[in-house]
């Protein structure tokens, strides 16, 4: 049976499509909100979520700007108050329905489901108080891609990713983003992903397809500090 206890240390050092889950201290904020997690606690409909049961752990992902500008668009381009004022991630543990035998999944390593409450500005603006149909892209790829690398070893990169618009994002809103894994097969790991409102409507779902790699593919910056 899976203990969510043994979870903790996966879910709290949490960084965003990373190929390693690990955190580079000390974090940068936006310097609106200096507790991202009570920030949302106090907002009523993400507290109620987030009292959940089912929630293994909440966290505030890693966006400190790096020197190598790797991920500078989620760091530092959708890291101010203007645009991604505050985000917070939790895992909700989701009991299988399908047998291991079909679906992949180890019970050591399950399937988590990734959320992540993103409070959004006129930043993401493509249309006037509507947020841009790409920041959707990004943001299920971000959240899809984290789920996927926990899956993988060594990482995964985003093969492919079908989006289904279905209502506008209006802005300034807080909105819930979900991406649970549905299937590994041989290096193959479909990934499933929602952008929801409030009042649990879907304005957007996805699809995804990330592929494992069976090499360690690093990261810039460890690249750049082997320079130095």
């Amino acid at each position: 049976m899976y203990n969510p206890k043994s979870a903790h240390n996966q879910v709290s050092s949490i960084q965003f499509h990373s190929s390693k889950s690990q955190c580079h201290a000390p974090m940068l904020l936006p310097k609106p909100v200096t507790d991202p997690i009570q920030y949302f606690k106090d907002i009523p409909w993400c507290a109620k979520i987030l009292s959940d049961k089912s929630v293994v752990q909440v966290a505030v992902p890693d966006r400190t700007p790096l020197p190598s500008t790797e991920s500078a668009f989620i760091r530092e381009t959708l890291n101010t108050p203007n645009t991604v004022k505050a985000c917070i991630t939790f895992f909700r543990y989701i009991k299988p329905t399908a047998p291991a035998s079909e679906t992949g999944e180890d019970k050591k390593n399950p399937f988590l489901e990734l959320c992540t409450f993103v409070d959004l500005n006129s930043g993401v603006n493509g249309y006037a108080n509507t947020a841009h149909g790409g920041f959707y892209g990004v943001v299920l790829d971000e959240v899809m891609g984290t789920t996927a690398n926990l899956q993988a070893a060594q990482g995964a990169f985003t093969a492919s990713l079908k989006v289904d618009f279905k209502k506008p994002l209006y802005t300034p809103s807080v909105v819930l983003v979900r991406g649970k894994v549905q299937k590994k097969k041989g290096k193959q790991v479909f990934v499933n992903g929602s952008v929801e409102d409030k009042d649990g409507n879907v304005l957007a779902s996805a699809e995804g397809l990330f592929i494992m790699v069976d090499r360690d593919i690093g990261r810039w910056t460890d690249k750049t500090k082997s320079k130095l």
